[in-house]
């Protein structure tokens, strides 16, 4: 059985940094389908019993990790210049931690804090010293 990345590497590597982000957030969205949907096939673990958990080897699909990681990097060596550059700089940390709240969702709640960090970095770029913690 093969291994599906989502997003695909090659649909990460062209384009403006906000529509890598697009390919980003619509890899996410599927990617958590198919882990929700896993989920439900399995249904909840019975009382008084071990959780199941899958195995590598039954994983049919996984997030792209090096790629989000590789994303991570660029947008932290962008210039902080100008307000314009720290304005887009702030909007795609925030693009970034909607990302990280759709994976969240999809039975990983410990990147919860990896969104509350690029938020509080976005909010700080923006000069703002409220929290946007949604």
């Amino acid at each position: 059985m093969a291994l599906t990345f989502y997003p695909h590497s090659d649909e990460v590597q062209r384009g403006s940094l906000e529509d890598r982000m697009e390919v980003f957030m619509e890899a996410a969205q599927n990617y958590k389908a198919i882990i929700l949907e896993i989920a439900q096939h399995e249904g909840p673990p019975s009382s008084g019993s071990d959780e199941k958990r899958l195995t590598p080897r039954e994983l049919t699909s996984s997030y792209n990790w090096g790629e989000i990681a590789y994303i991570f990097r660029e947008l932290r060596e962008l210039s902080e210049i100008s307000k314009n550059d720290k304005v887009r700089k702030a909007d795609l940390f925030t693009k970034l931690a909607e990302i990280y709240e759709v994976l969240r969702a999809a039975k990983m709640s410990k990147l919860e804090a990896v969104r509350l960090a690029l938020m509080s970095e976005a909010n700080q770029l923006r000069g703002s010293g409220t929290s946007q913690v949604a």
